[in-house]
C-alpha cells in the first residue's frame, strides 16, 4: 500500500506542477500582450508616472551612481526630504537595484518595471487560485483581472499606489503559507514584502494591511482549536509582527517627523468627502464608456461637474472589469449567493466595505471611520479603496467561476435576485440622468446598449453548458473574453498612454527645448566653475518641465509634488502645479525674483514660457538679462544672487546685524546632494550662513567634529566659525539616533526642544537642529 501511495502521489504532485507552469504561462502571454500595446503604439503611461516618479527615479538614479544616498533631494523645492517622502521609490527594491546599475533610466524601462510589479501580484493571485484547485481558467481571470482592472488601469499613473496594490497578494499568499505551514521561510519572506507594502505609505498601503490583520484573526478564529492554533504559531507570527516592525521603524518615523512638518499636517473630514466616489460611477465596472472616458470628452462626476468631490477625476472613477466579470459577480455571486459561501466571507466582507469606504460622503459609514479608526484621518480620498475592491474581485471573481465548473449554475434565491437586478437598474438610469445633464444622455445610452450583447452572450453560455466537461470548456470561454475586454479596453487607452514623445524632453530633448536646456546648462556651468551653486526656478512650461530640474541636476526653488516642507511653502509658494503661470502666486515674504528671500536662495536662473514681465501677480520685471528670448522658451539670468554660504561677523549687542569682514572667505569646496564641504578662513569669530533649507537630519562637524547648527531666519541653517582657517562638512544624516529622537517625539505629540515650526524659535532666530 505504501508503494501504491508514493507512486500515485508522483504523478499527481508532477500533474499539480504543470498545471501550475502552464497557468503561469497564460499569465506572462496576457501580460506580455498588454505591454505590447504600450509598445507597438510608442506609448508611455503619463501624468505624476512620469512628471512626478519617473524625475524622483532619475534622481535615485544619479544618486546612486554618484557614491551619494538619496536620501535628501536638493533639486526639489530648494531641498527635499526624499527619504521622508512616501512617493521617492527611496525603499522600492527594484528601482534601487535597476539606480546601481543605469545611470539614466528610459522612460520606458521606468514602465517596464512598473508592470513587472503588476505581473508579481498577477502571478501570487494565480498561485492562491492554483493552492485553491481552482481551474486553470479562474486562475487566469483572477490573475488578469488584478493586473488590469479598471482601478489599476485607470491609475495606472499613480506609480507609489501601484508599487503597494502590486505586491499586496505576495504578502497574502506568504502570510498564508506561513500559517498555514509554521514555515520561518514564508515569514521572513512576508516580512520583506510586507514592509514593502507598508513603506508605500500610502491609502491603499494602510488598508490592504487591515485586511492582512484581518486574515490573520479570522484564520485563527475559523480553527478547530484556536487556542491551540495560535500557541503553535506563535513564533511565526512574532517573526513577522517584529521583522515587519524593525524594517519599517525607522522610514516610518521619518515620514511622521515630515508629516509634522508639511505644508499637509493634516487633511479635514471635508476635503477628504471630497475624494469620494459618486455612486454613478459603479455603471463603470461593466460599461467601460459610459461617461466618454474614452473619448475626448468626458462628462461623469468631477470638479467640473459635480463641485462635491473635486478631488476626483475620470481616473479615480474608472472602475472597468468588463461585463463579462460583473455577469459573473452579480449573478453566480450575490443573485446566486456564492460570495456568501464557507471560505469567502472575509472576502465579501472585504468587498462590501471597500465600496463603503470608496462611496465616502454618500453613505453614512465613512465619517465616523474617518474620525475613530487610526490613519484614515492622513488621507483625502476614500476613492482608494476602490483599489482593495479590486483585489476583492479578482479573488471572488475566481471562486465563483471554480464553483461553476465544478457545481454549475448556482439556484437563483428570489430576494437577492430581484435585489441585484433592482441595483443594476438603478445604478444605470442614474448613469443616464446624470449624462442628460451635459447632452450626453444618448452616448451613455449606446454605451450601454454595446454592453448587453456581451451579458447576453455571458448567460447564454454559463445557462447552455450542464456537464463539468462542457462547463470546463464555457469557463475557459468566458475567461478569454474577459480578458480580451480588458485588454481592448483597459491596456494603453487615454488614461494610460500618451504618446512618448509628449515626455522627450526628460529622457531626450531636441529642437527649441534641447536648445534652451544647452543655453541654461552652459550658464549653469560657469556659475559653478566659479564656486557658486545657482538656483533656478521653471514655470509654465508643462508638466514634463515640472520636475526636469531633477532630471538635469538643476537646483530648483519649485517642482511638482503635493507635499513640501511647510515653513518653505509658505515663505516661497512655489505651488504644486507650475506648468500654469498664473497659478504662482507672490506673497510678502517672496514678493519678487528679486526680494530678499529670492536672493538669499540664490535664485539665479528663471526658465519661463513667457516674457518675464508678463507673468501674472509678478508686481515688477526683475533686474535680469536675456540668455534666450522665446518663441517658446525664455531663459533670464538675475543680477545679485547671493552666495549659497556666506560669513558674518557675530552680532552684538545693540548691533542691527552681523557684518560680512573684509579678507573673510567662506567656499564650496566639496558638493553632492546629501553632503557639503566648505572652507573658511576670517580672522575674527563669526557666524557662517548656509542658505540651505533647514530641516532636521542634517549635522555639521568642523575640522572633524561635531558642532551644533543654529538656525538662520527665515528658512536656512548656520553655524559658528572660529577665527583662523576651518574645513566644515555638512552631512544628511536622517538614521542618526538623535534625529530618529527627534521623530519619535513628534510621533508622539510632543514637540522635541528644537522645533522648526515653533514660532518663539523663529522669533529667536536660532535653535539647534539636531
Amino acid at each position: 500500500m505504501t508503494s501504491t501511495g508514493s507512486s500515485d502521489a508522483a504523478p499527481a504532485a508532477g500533474t499539480a506542477f504543470a498545471r501550475l507552469g502552464a497557468l503561469c504561462a497564460l499569465i506572462g502571454v496576457i501580460w506580455l500582450i498588454a505591454l505590447s500595446r504600450w509598445i507597438v503604439t510608442d506609448t508611455v503611461v503619463p501624468w505624476d508616472s512620469k512628471n512626478q516618479f519617473y524625475a524622483f527615479f532619475r534622481f535615485l538614479a544619479a544618486a546612486l551612481q554618484a557614491g551619494a544616498t538619496p536620501f535628501w533631494n536638493p533639486y526639489h523645492y530648494g531641498g527635499h526630504p526624499s527619504v521622508a517622502d512616501p512617493q521617492s521609490l527611496v525603499f522600492a527594491p527594484a528601482f534601487v537595484l535597476w539606480g546601481f546599475l543605469d545611470a539614466a533610466p528610459s522612460l520606458r524601462s521606468f514602465d517596464v518595471i512598473v508592470f513587472a510589479h503588476l505581473s508579481l501580484g498577477a502571478l501570487a493571485i494565480g498561485v492562491i487560485g492554483w493552492r485553491a484547485r481552482w481551474p486553470i481558467a479562474a486562475c487566469v481571470l483572477a490573475a488578469s483581472l488584478f493586473m488590469l482592472g479598471g482601478p489599476a488601469a485607470g491609475r495606472l499613473q499613480h506609480t507609489g499606489i501601484i508599487l503597494s496594490y502590486a505586491v499586496f497578494p505576495v504578502a497574502l499568499l506568504l502570510l498564508a503559507l506561513a500559517l498555514e505551514r509554521r514555515s520561518v521561510a514564508a515569514a521572513l519572506g512576508f516580512v520583506f514584502i510586507a514592509a514593502q507594502l507598508v513603506l508605500g505609505r500610502n491609502q491603499v498601503a494602510m488598508l490592504l494591511c487591515f485586511w492582512l490583520a484581518a486574515y490573520v484573526l479570522c484564520t485563527i478564529a475559523s480553527a478547530e482549536r484556536p487556542a491551540h492554533f495560535l500557541r503553535e504559531r506563535l513564533p511565526v507570527l512574532a517573526i513577522m509582527l517584529l521583522g515587519t516592525c524593525a524594517l519599517i521603524a525607522a522610514p516610518m518615523l521619518l515620514t511622521l517627523q515630515f508629516a509634522a512638518l508639511s505644508n499637509r499636517p493634516a487633511v479635514a473630514l471635508a476635503d477628504a468627502l471630497a475624494g469620494s466616489l459618486h455612486p454613478v460611477n459603479l455603471a463603470t465596472l461593466g460599461v467601460a464608456d459610459v461617461f466618454g472616458t474614452h473619448g475626448p470628452h468626458y462628462w461623469g462626476p468631477n470638479a467640473a461637474t459635480l463641485p462635491e468631490v473635486h478631488f476626483t477625476d475620470d481616473s479615480f472613477n474608472y472602475l472597468f472589469v468588463g461585463a463579462t466579470t460583473t455577469m459573473l459577480v452579480l449573478w453566480l455571486g450575490f443573485a446566486g449567493m456564492g460570495a456568501l459561501r464557507r471560505g469567502r466571507l472575509l472576502l465579501s466582507a472585504v468587498l462590501m466595505l471597500a465600496l463603503l469606504y470608496m462611496l465616502g460622503r454618500y453613505t453614512p459609514f465613512f465619517a465616523p471611520v474617518f474620525r475613530v479608526m487610526p490613519g484614515i484621518a492622513l488621507f483625502r480620498r476614500p476613492v482608494d479603496a476602490s483599489f482593495v475592491l479590486l483585489v476583492a474581485l479578482a479573488l471572488l471573481s475566481g471562486h465563483l467561476l471554480a464553483d461553476y465548473v465544478r457545481d454549475g449554475l448556482p439556484r437563483l434565491r428570489p430576494v437577492p435576485s430581484i435585489l441585484v437586478a433592482t441595483g443594476v437598474i438603478v445604478v444605470l438610469v442614474s448613469a443616464v440622468v446624470f449624462s442628460a445633464r451635459s447632452g450626453h444622455e444618448r452616448a451613455a445610452l449606446l454605451a450601454i446598449a454595446k454592453a448587453i450583447p456581451v451579458m447576453a452572450a455571458v448567460a447564454l453560455i454559463l445557462v447552455i453548458a450542464r456537464t463539468p466537461r462542457r462547463r470546463g470548456f464555457a469557463a475557459a470561454a468566458l475567461t478569454t473574453v474577459a480578458v480580451a475586454e480588458l485588454i481592448v479596453w483597459n491596456a494603453a487607452f487615454r488614461l494610460n498612454a500618451e504618446p512618448r514623445t509628449n515626455y522627450a524632453v526628460l529622457e531626450a530633448p531636441a529642437g527649441i527645448e534641447a536648445q534652451a536646456i544647452a543655453a541654461l546648462e552652459s550658464a549653469m556651468a560657469q556659475r559653478r566653475a566659479a564656486g557658486e551653486r545657482p538656483r533656478v526656478e521653471v514655470l509654465g512650461r508643462g508638466g514634463p518641465w515640472q520636475n526636469l530640474a531633477m532630471v538635469r541636476g538643476w537646483e530648483a526653488i519649485n517642482g511638482y509634488n503635493p507635499l513640501r516642507i511647510g515653513d518653505y511653502d509658505r515663505l516661497v509658494a512655489p505651488g504644486e502645479e507650475n506648468w500654469r503661470a498664473d497659478l504662482r502666486v507672490f506673497p510678502a515674504s517672496f514678493a519678487g525674483y528679486d526680494s530678499a528671500l529670492a536672493r538669499a536662495l540664490g535664485l539665479e536662473f528663471l526658465v519661463l514660457d513667457r516674457p518675464v514681465e508678463l507673468i501674472p501677480h509678478l508686481l515688477h520685471r526683475p533686474d535680469a538679462s536675456v540668455l534666450l528670448a522665446g518663441p517658446r522658451v525664455w531663459i533670464y539670468h538675475l543680477t545679485n544672487p547671493s552666495p549659497r554660504v556666506v560669513f558674518r561677523t557675530e552680532t552684538k549687542p545693540g548691533d542691527s546685524g552681523g557684518r560680512t569682514e573684509a579678507g573673510a572667505a567662506a567656499r564650496i569646496v566639496g558638493w553632492r546632494p546629501d553632503r557639503i564641504e566648505i572652507e573658511t578662513s576670517a580672522e575674527r569669530s563669526g557666524v557662517l550662513d548656509l542658505h540651505m533649507t533647514a530641516y532636521p537630519g542634517w549635522i555639521a562637524e568642523r575640522d572633524g567634529r561635531a558642532v551644533p547648527l543654529t538656525r538662520a531666519p527665515p528658512l536656512f541653517m548656520a553655524v559658528k566659525v572660529p577665527a583662523g582657517r576651518h574645513h566644515f562638512v555638512l552631512r544628511y544624516a536622517p538614521f542618526s539616533l538623535a534625529n530618529l529622537t527627534d521623530a519619535l517625539r513628534r510621533a508622539a505629540g510632543r514637540q522635541p526642544d528644537a522645533d522648526i515650526s515653533s514660532s518663539r524659535s523663529r522669533r529667536a532666530g536660532a535653535f539647534t537642529l539636531h
